[in-house]
């Protein structure tokens, strides 16, 4: 379950800090391509003949993820009116006699409207995770406001904040400690049991926020943030684990050996092939291939390659499936590179077939792997690339014709997911196989 990219910010629970950071390098990374200006021999397309995306109708990612479990609608329901609660401490709209600074102000303000779309968002999801994804960071954006007002209001200070956490942070470790890995279908139980753990890796390994000497009141509004996501995470992760163990017999045992054993047939796998990987390009220049390969390669240096890597067991089964999938989508993506099949965007029609060829792959995936919520779960990450190139499509449109070689980085996203879709109904066997061998 890793990041595929720096724009995958609404599955990740990123917080406000990070997320203001994320959209700042979003912009400038596209506005520096589009821009960019074009060499005098280099080939150009006329913008209306590429694929005509709406940017408004790309789902993000275009492949939700999502976890077998249902969510309790009273459980959706007590998320909303914590939101609802912190907000109503504010005096929204906030003006100069709340919060005489400006800056200040306006980040408040922000994290309160950013709350308030969270809400909308959680009503509109595709899946319940996705839903309790957009509350989490609701409720973030939610306490900061809140935390940042009450120091306007009754000087609250970041004392009783830090203590919050400690306690919120020994509350999962207690959690983690005590969490048995139950379930039938070890499949299934590896993709509940991963989420509890990464949530639970949320709360402990957080980044503490960072001290503003000049201005206390933000201090104090990201400590707030910081408790109020901490305890969102353990909540989640503590009632998918109560919604899963329901869902099951009484007599259910524990698949934490199991989940063990699976996970180092897979890292044995992983090692082997990363190993027998062979050399980046080393070609002076870079083209559309070279970039391709690079790509893939990066993405296997992340993530875990043992369940020692992971955080726990269940992440080790997910995440050494994901390395599988990518292993496997490099070998096809060289297979293809030495037959000649993969090539630039000499004209639009290339473009269009490269967007067809991703989509198709996706819902092949989805069709042929022998386990779907799996197979969703590798596919969610990488799908990003989809959203993140229409999106960049549909800004080419705003101008009359655009260089065959900027469109290179998005026949690059096309291109990788194809191969990672097309590779993943095979990695999902591998893992099923993994299980049946233990």
């Amino acid at each position: 379950m890793q990041d595929e990219t720096a724009s995958n910010t609404s599955s990740r629970g990123m917080t406000r800090r990070s997320l203001l950071a994320a959209a700042g390098v979003s912009a400038i990374a596209g506005c520096s391509s589009i821009d960019s200006p074009t060499s005098g021999n280099d080939p150009t397309i006329r913008t209306v003949e590429l694929p005509d995306v709406d940017a408004g109708s790309v789902p993000e990612p275009v492949v939700a993820p999502s976890v077998p479990v249902d969510v309790d609608p009273a459980y959706f329901v007590g998320r909303r009116d914590r939101i609802n609660e912190l907000l109503a401490s504010l005096p929204i709209p906030l003006g100069p006699d709340d919060v005489p600074n400006g800056h200040v102000r306006d980040h408040l303000s922000d994290a309160a409207d950013t709350a308030t779309n969270g809400l909308d968002e959680a009503r509109t999801a595709r899946t319940d995770l996705v839903a309790l994804q957009s509350l989490r960071d609701a409720r973030g954006h939610a306490r900061y406001a809140a935390a940042g007002w009450a120091v306007a209001e009754r000087r609250l200070s970041v004392g009783p904040l830090r203590r919050a956490h400690r306690s919120v942070v020994a509350d999962a470790q207690s959690f983690r400690e005590d969490h048995e890995y139950v379930g039938r279908d070890p499949i299934k139980a590896a993709l509940v049991h991963a989420r509890i753990e990464e949530w639970l890796d949320r709360v402990t390994d957080a980044d503490r926020p960072r001290i503003h000497d000049e201005r206390e009141l933000l201090t104090v509004a990201e400590w707030g943030e910081t408790v109020e996501s901490a305890q969102a995470y353990l909540d989640d992760a503590a009632h998918l684990d109560e919604r899963f163990r329901e869902s099951l017999s009484d007599d259910t045992e524990t698949v934490a050996d199991d989940l063990a054993r699976a996970a180092e047939v897979l890292s044995a796998d992983t090692r082997s092939r990363r190993s027998d990987l062979p050399p980046e390009p080393t070609a002076e220049k870079w083209g559309l291939t070279e970039e391709v390969v690079h790509e893939l390669r990066r993405g296997l240096d992340r993530g875990p390659y043992s369940v020692a890597d992971a955080h726990g067991p269940a992440s080790a089964v997910v995440d050494l499936t994901d390395r599988l999938t990518r292993f496997r989508a490099l070998e096809r993506v060289q297979e293809r590179i030495e037959a000649g099949e993969i090539t630039s965007a000499e004209n639009a029609g290339v473009v269009r077939d490269a967007r067809t060829a991703a989509y198709d792959a996706l819902d092949a995936a989805l069709a042929d792997s022998p386990n779907a919520d799996l197979a969703r779960t590798v596919l969610s990450d990488v799908s990003w690339r989809v959203s993140n190139a229409d999106q960049e499509l549909d800004r080419y449109r705003r101008r009359a014709e655009v260089s065959a070689t900027n469109l290179d980085d998005i026949m690059e996203e096309y291109i990788i997911t194809a191969a990672i879709a097309r590779a993943t109904p095979d990695a999902c066997q591998q893992t099923a196989n993994a299980f049946d061998a233990v």
